[in-house]
């Protein structure tokens, strides 16, 4: 018997579930994991389960279940939803994507409920979700997800909404829609951010990356990095701060633009040592809980709405219009160039 386990994001694994199911499925037959998604790997990294779950990086959820479909008997999808309305409407939004090109029995495994996708479960399969009390929640229908419209069920309201990384507002209803409408992002349920909304381009909703709340609604072992920061290499970070993880490897440093892009590149980077040089403005919308920072780490903080600013100039006259460079000097000096290009902008150094 070979399962296929796909893990969405960090809490299944901050909550112990994720091992728990391993270990089972373990003395059953052979088992195959695989995770992607920053937050989820920084988990796994917590959890000291690198060794037992293959790091896929950005691959989508859906993706991932259509691989471990074509080289597995049965396919388990491992989450941690907020409610179980949220639970299954993620799960219905991925399964979508894919039905019609999965052959093997497929099921969710929540946080106090399962949902059976793809019948007939096998019954050693049944047995474990029996063993570990879960309430079975009915399959919701499988529509096609539509590229001009998304709604995101199970928001509690006052949460943030964030697009590709990208705080657009805070929900005021449980149900939030996006559509498209002549090529412009349209809403409902959301006090908007207009900062974060002129900050996207997007053509197809069905493919972007929407959230609310926290990137981590739970906390996981943490502790020191065993790893740190080498080479002559220093990554810009810009709006995109999940990325880091994945570019962080064999760099020196980092340098973040943007209150919430620097709290969470701080946060995944420390788990590889790398310091990040954050060029914020107190705009922070709290959507990362976790204080975690390599050794070295600092931000700048600004006058209000300086830190775009800063952060094309740095671009230009530091990267020199990439988002890497390599750099052989220090970090203290790499600041102060960026200090200089300030000038008067800096309210505060906050190390």
């Amino acid at each position: 018997m070979r399962y296929g386990v796909v893990i969405h994001g960090p809490e299944v694994i901050d909550l112990g579930i994720a091992a728990k199911v391993l270990d089972e499925l373990e003395t059953l037959g052979d088992v195959e994991a695989t995770i992607g998604g920053a937050m989820g790997v920084a988990a796994l990294i917590d959890a000291g389960l690198e060794d037992r779950v293959k790091i896929k990086g950005r691959q989508r959820v859906s993706d991932a279940l259509v691989e471990m479909d074509r080289k597995n008997d049965e396919v388990i999808l491992l989450n941690a939803s907020k409610t179980p309305v949220s639970g299954q409407t993620f799960g219905q939004m991925v399964v979508s994507r894919v039905i019609n090109r999965l052959n093997v029995p497929l099921v969710q495994i929540d946080d106090g409920f399962y949902i059976c996708w793809k019948s007939p479960l096998r019954p050693v399969t049944a047995s474990l979700i029996r063993s570990m009390k879960l309430k079975e929640a009915p399959p919701s229908t499988i529509s096609k997800p539509s590229p001009y419209r998304r709604v995101i069920s199970g928001v509690e309201i006052g949460e943030n909404v964030w697009i590709d990384g990208i705080v657009v507002g805070k929900a005021i209803d449980e149900v939030v829609e996006f559509r498209l409408v002549k090529g412009e992002l349209a809403y409902s349920g959301l006090e908007p951010k207009e900062h974060g909304i002129e900050k996207l381009s997007i053509t197809d909703l069905s493919k972007a990356l929407i959230r609310s709340g926290s990137v981590r609604r739970t906390t996981g072992a943490g502790g020191e990095s065993r790893i740190r920061a080498t080479g002559n290499r220093i990554i810009l970070i810009d709006h995109r701060a999940e990325d880091a993880l994945f570019r962080g490897h064999n760099i020196k440093a980092a340098v973040s633009v943007g209150d919430d892009t620097t709290r969470i590149a701080t946060s995944l980077l420390a788990r590889l040592g790398v310091p990040v040089i954050g060029i914020v403005d107190g705009d922070e919308d709290g959507i990362c809980m976790d204080r975690e920072a390599a050794e070295g780490s600092i931000r700048l903080v600004l006058q209000p709405g300086n830190d775009d600013q800063l952060g094309a100039i740095v671009r230009e006259k530091i990267f020199r219009g990439q988002d890497e460079m390599i750099y052989d000097g220090t970090i203290g000096e790499l600041t102060s160039k960026i200090k200089y290009l300030a000038g008067d902008k800096i309210r505060s150094i906050v190390r």
